[in-house]
């Protein structure tokens, strides 16, 4: 909420609500404060599925998915608008409704609960919270259950659970000195619970249709699995340019490509692929997942900071068949990799984001060379009841009159 040019932040609050706030702490222009009472609720408002008061994961339990999924369209708005420099005109033409599917609990396939060194409580040592940090605080709140993980994660969770507090009773922790944070991955091969062992996920998608991807369970791979496919779906499809959304391209380089996603379901409509990935282990595991998949026309490269764009057949693809698709981490695209891109001018590119606030700042940087225009933003609802917003924005080439 706003008192005239003070801002005050409420958690689990819907815009149009009147409540009763109590400020905890000031900032030298806005205040935390807490949510005390519902004064006024809003149509909007349902009763959050999870019991458990006071943890950080889930910001939006307590409205319904349509709602939302608005207020996530327009905080990218705002965001586009604020710090990249995007007109409301444009806005208005190229910003889409955020999708996703009807999955908005049960629905995330890895968890990451922590528990803090044991600490002596008589003649025993004492866990505490297994669980995730509390609103606003560092404590550990205790979760016995997550409502928006899959249903083999909190039946793995609870076997676990009790297994490590026994430990923890016996000083038997491997980490006692320390905390420890665990692992749940659900996959095609069951709930893993050891970082360094590999798992398999099947992923379908009308493009790349029905293939599978091997990488170890404590690495990076999307948690949505019922999103994966659409988010595959709309990135390829606008990079390929069909359907309406531009002119064709044959060839497509994959930055930031992980363990291959997006590279070798795009594998499957382009005439040649290449993935560039900074982290050896990765690109050895899109090799892999190539291989497994039988995907001969896709290759990955290693690349460095200053010459992401160095590999030979890069740079021997036609810039005018040629789409780039970022998918660069939280904290955005450096100016280094930015400055290559302008220098490289591909005909497309389609950036996919976690962080749409870098990506925002990033795309005023790609307008601003005049090199490119704004086709279209698509906010992305991968994680349903919480704040955070997948969004793919895409640029097209503008071609000298």
């Amino acid at each position: 909420c706003q008192y005239q040019h003070w801002v005050i932040f409420v958690p689990s609050v819907i815009p149009g609500e009147v409540v009763k706030g109590r400020i905890y702490r000031n900032h030298k222009s806005y205040s935390d404060a807490d949510l005390v009472e519902v004064l006024e609720p809003s149509e909007e408002r349902v009763q959050p599925k999870c019991e458990v008061v006071g943890c950080g994961g889930c910001q939006y339990q307590h409205w319904e998915i349509g709602g939302q999924r608005r207020w996530k369209t327009q905080h990218v708005r705002e965001l586009f608008s604020r710090i990249g420099g995007v007109s409301s005109l444009v806005l208005d033409d190229v910003l889409r409704d955020t999708v996703g599917t009807d999955e908005v609990y049960g629905y995330r396939s890895k968890l990451t609960p922590h528990y803090d060194r044991p600490r002596k409580n008589g003649g025993e040592w004492d866990l505490g919270a297994i669980g995730f940090q509390m609103k606003g605080q560092r404590r550990l709140v205790d979760v016995e259950k997550c409502v928006i993980a899959t249903e083999a994660i909190n039946s793995k969770m609870k076997e676990v659970r009790e297994e490590v507090r026994e430990k923890g009773k016996k000083g038997e922790l491997k980490r006692m000195t320390k905390g420890a944070t665990l692992l749940f991955r659900d996959s095609d091969d069951g709930v893993e619970t050891d970082n360094n062992v590999y798992v398999s996920e099947t992923v379908r998608s009308e493009i790349g249709g029905e293939m599978k991807f091997r990488f170890k369970a404590g690495n990076f791979f999307q948690n949505n699995p019922h999103m994966i496919g659409c988010m595959v779906d709309y990135v390829i499809g606008w990079a390929r340019g069909k359907e309406g959304r531009g002119e064709g391209a044959r060839y497509l380089i994959d930055t930031y490509c992980g363990s291959g996603l997006f590279a070798l379901n795009a594998g499957r409509v382009f005439e040649k692929v290449v993935g560039i990935e900074l982290n050896d282990k990765a690109i050895d595991e899109a090799r892999e997942n190539a291989e497994l998949n039988g995907m001969n026309n896709v290759e990955f490269a290693k690349g460095t900071a200053e010459n992401i764009f160095s590999d030979e057949q890069v740079n021997a693809f036609d810039r005018d068949d040629t789409t780039v698709v970022m998918d660069p981490p939280r904290k955005g695209s450096s100016m280094e990799f930015l400055n290559q891109l302008l220098e490289y001018k591909p005909k497309r590119v389609v950036y996919m984001s976690c962080g749409p606030d870098t990506q925002a700042r990033d795309t005023k940087i790609l307008l601003e060379s005049r090199l490119y225009e704004l086709k279209e933003i698509q906010p992305m609802d991968l994680f349903p009841q919480t704040r955070h917003i997948e969004c793919c924005a895409v640029f097209e080439r503008v071609e000298k009159q």
